[in-house]
């Protein structure tokens, strides 16, 4: 009788259920913390960057995969490193920030946080870098007034350049000294003959160095007169004093190759200290070969990250590449990366365009270098008050004041930020940021200076800095949180809540200015930055995200956006008790639906990050636990419930209380219907079923 063959036995297939359950028995980070390594757990808020209405960019959603690829690799370390690594529960949080700044991922080994950044760092180039655009440089020089004096300058460094190295005398009437500027000639030389590859990259850190410092001394020497140029000069671009060294702001191990920072006009020409990312202009990433340029763009992503963290100012951001004798500049925008042809030191052509870069840099408006000219830093150094307060979030050692602009009023208010409630630390996505502020008049003298913020002063704020994705044109976006926080405000102000709630107060909302040449002001968008490119901007076709990587100028338009709200409110996990956690929950939900019957917007993201907790009297108030949970009065010590967050709020139809079936809101706190895109209508059912979520979390 004939046998029937059989295939060799392979291993036993398990359920997705199964594989979960022994993915968290056996991982070496904890079981709860495998848990929050996996799609289906809570993560930054940066993760929230899917709703495809806003054509958002893959990148958020690749970064989930690579989580979760990190999740299966952890299953197979020893027992000893799971002892070693065993973590509590992580905490579902866009980010905080450390006393010195910079961000942590809660629940995540150092390690795997460094494979996840640079997994991700790979995807980011692979799908999000464009290379050769020529019109990278444009943004700088673009933002220059006397535009014909800036060419001229940069003519005359580049031919004393190439006479210095060629032993040829300078050119007349320059205003430059020979004796000032010899010193640099043999570090020239050295560069410009390297070759395609060296043994070491040390000594590129040098080479660069010594190119920017002869940049700024001839800047320095053309400033003070002598060849009839009256080139105002704004800062000088140096290089930092320090190589292959760890940020003293950082909390990991990651060590970056340069930096470079910027000084007054008149400083001494010689290289700075600049050992914190707080006080760079931009990462400076060297490899020693010319094929290394992929893997050297790779650690400027992971490193420019924390520039974002550390810098609450920086709009976009700069980076530089050195391959031996190829340098690129890099321009790191919201959902991409731009890089520049190759400036090639040993041709005249290359270093005259990075003498380009170094004194547009030099020149240009502070907005163009990324920074925000709305944003004052006022204060640097460690304050005797920096620290933790009651809540988690942090009272910073580098003190801003931020200017807020109201789109409808068109006044201006300005307020000094106390402490970051969170922060950017991502290289891609909206950079939303947090702040607990005073109104400047308010905040002069000791008060405002020192101590926590508690709630109890009613002059308190809370600040949120963002760029969520606009449609155009961006005053009159139906789905801006400002349009829907306004409708909010003149509802309940003109017939307050009853039963009586809490919700979000708008103080001030309006998008982010910036002034241009023939004195108008233009709205801060990615539309703006492109101009400065000299190209236009194009919309991806609907529903096409792959467009973006076939061509650099297919972006979603992002606006930069400010909000001032009121009341101050801190993190739901500040709950003492159980019967707290069900006030809260109850009156935000009640808010919730308050909001959607009177004013016809839906929330649609329920979760832990966006319900806080208001005490009467501040955080430290004690706990009435005999009083009514509805229908008390303010002044009652129980905490209130405050929902926040109307990112992914839409306006839905009164007699219709349903939305477009978009797949929005944060992890893991999504409807099933809404996790899995089922493209059933979004009705507030979904974001009971999400409340469900949180309170699984938050009891367990």
């Amino acid at each position: 009788m004939a046998t029937r063959k059989s295939k060799t036995p392979g291993p036993p297939v398990a359920s997705t259920r199964q594989l979960r359950r022994e993915k968290r028995k056996n991982s070496p980070i904890g079981e709860t913390a495998a848990a929050a390594a996996l799609p289906s757990t809570p993560k930054r808020k940066a993760n929230k960057e899917n709703d495809e209405n806003h054509a958002e960019n893959t990148a958020p959603v690749e970064r989930r995969k690579i989580q979760e690829q990190l999740a299966i690799d952890a299953v197979a370390t020893t027992s000893k490193a799971a002892a070693a690594n065993s973590m509590a529960k992580p905490t579902p949080c866009k980010s905080r920030t450390s006393k010195s700044g910079a961000a942590h991922s809660y629940g995540i080994p150092e390690t795997e946080r460094d494979k996840e950044a640079k997994a991700y760092a790979k995807y980011v180039l692979e799908k999000h870098t464009h290379h050769n655009v020529a019109e990278v440089p444009r943004i700088a020089a673009s933002g220059i007034g006397a535009s014909q004096t800036t060419e001229t300058t940069i003519g005359l460094i580049a031919e004393s350049m190439e006479r210095l190295m060629a032993g040829r005398p300078l050119p007349r009437n320059s205003g430059l000294t020979r004796k000032l500027l010899m010193p640099y000639v043999a570090g020239l030389v050295k560069w410009r003959d390297v070759g395609p590859s060296v043994k070491s990259e040390k000594p590129l850190y040098k080479y660069f160095a010594n190119f920017a410092l002869f940049v700024a001394q001839c800047l320095q020497l053309i400033a003070v007169g002598g060849n009839g140029n009256t080139l105002d000069i704004a800062r000088l671009v140096l290089p930092s004093s320090r190589s292959d060294f760890k940020p003293s702001d950082s909390n990991d191990s990651r060590r970056i190759d340069s930096g470079l920072d910027t000084r007054n006009p008149d400083a001494p020409i010689r290289p700075v200290s600049v050992d914190a990312y707080a006080d760079m202009l931009c990462v400076l990433e060297a490899k020693a070969a010319r094929d290394q340029g992929g893997e050297a763009l790779v650690q400027l992503f992971m490193y420019s990250a924390s520039l974002y963290t550390r810098q609450p100012d920086r709009r976009f951001l700069w980076g530089l590449t050195v391959c031996a004798d190829e340098i690129y500049v890099c321009t790191m925008l919201n959902d991409c990366a731009l890089v520049s042809p190759a400036m090639n030191i040993s041709e005249p052509a290359g270093r005259k365009a990075l003498v380009s870069i170094l004194v547009s840099w030099s020149v240009c408006p502070r907005d163009r270098l990324g920074y925000d000219p709305t944003m004052e830093r006022v204060y640097s150094g460690i304050s005797s008050d920096s620290g933790s307060s009651d809540d988690g979030s942090i009272i910073d050692d580098i003190r801003f004041e931020i200017s807020c602009y109201d789109d409808e009023t068109e006044e201006t208010r300005k307020y000094a930020i106390k402490r970051t409630i969170m922060s950017a630390d991502d290289i891609f996505g909206r950079h939303t940021r947090c702040f607990v502020a005073t109104p400047v008049d308010y905040s002069i003298g000791d008060t405002a200076m020192s101590g926590v913020a508690d709630g109890s002063n009613p002059q308190e704020v809370v600040i949120k800095d963002a760029w969520p994705p606009a449609e155009s044109p961006v005053l009159e976006d139906p789905r801006s949180e400002i349009v829907l926080l306004r409708k909010i405000r003149s509802e309940f102000e003109a017939n307050p809540p009853s039963p009586q709630h809490i919700y979000p107060k708008l103080v001030v909302g309006g998008h982010i200015k910036l002034a241009r040449d023939d004195n108008t002001h233009e709205i801060d968008t990615t539309d703006a930055i492109f101009q400065s490119m000299g190209v236009e901007r194009l919309n991806p076709p609907p529903g096409d995200k792959e467009m973006e990587a076939l061509h650099w100028r297919y972006q979603p338009l992002r606006a930069h956006r400010r909000i001032v709200m009121s009341p101050v409110g801190h993190s739901v996990k500040t709950v003492r008790n159980e019967k707290e956690l069900i006030v809260v929950l109850a009156e935000a939900m009640r808010c919730h639906s308050s909001i959607l019957g009177r004013c016809g917007i839906l929330h649609r993201d329920i979760s832990t990050n966006n319900i806080l907790v208001v005490r009467p009297g501040g955080p430290n108030a004690s706990a009435d636990t005999d009083a009514s949970v509805f229908d008390r009065p303010s002044s009652s010590p129980l905490p209130r419930g405050l929902l926040i967050d109307f990112d992914f709020a839409i306006k839905v139809g009164i007699s219709e209380r349903t939305a477009r079936p978009e797949r929005s809101g944060t992890l893991p706190y999504m409807s099933i219907a809404n996790l899995l895109n089922l493209g059933a209508d979004r009705t507030a059912l979904d974001d009971w079923e999400s409340l469900l979520y949180v309170i699984c979390w938050l009891a367990t």
